[in-house]
């Protein structure tokens, strides 16, 4: 089977069409990959740049887990003071009671005692008379 002559002008006809297309191909594939290779500085970059930018991120996490932590610690603080009023009203309450009825006492005892300084002076000037 040796290939007649038809066949072979088949053959370097279709190789005549074919070469220029496969040299078209991979003239745009090349083309293509500098095209890439152009745009891999672009792309180191732009990734430089989300990198910078998660770093940003992450140290305003940090710092908003620290704020949360420092509000949780407040927020506590503020439960105990209200727990620690709440406790004391009735003590405060009583405590002022106590000392509005021990500052009567006190007053009714001075107005005794200058009662009893007036009743003693005019006792006195009687006596004389």
């Amino acid at each position: 089977m040796t290939p007649s002559i038809e066949t072979a002008i088949l053959a370097l006809a279709v190789s005549q069409l074919l070469v220029p297309l496969l040299n078209g191909l991979l003239a745009r594939r090349q083309v293509k990959h500098e095209q890439a290779a152009d745009q891999v500085p672009l792309l180191v970059e732009r990734v430089g740049t989300v990198a910078a930018d998660v770093k940003d991120i992450k140290a305003d996490l940090r710092r908003v887990g620290e704020i949360d932590a420092a509000q949780r610690l407040m927020d506590q603080r503020v439960r105990t003071l209200e727990s620690f009023q709440n406790e004391a009203r009735p003590q405060l309450l009583q405590l002022s009671n106590q000392t509005h009825l021990l500052m009567g006492e006190r007053g009714a005892r001075q107005q005794l005692q200058r009662a009893a300084n007036l009743v003693a002076a005019a006792g006195g000037e009687r006596s004389d008379t």
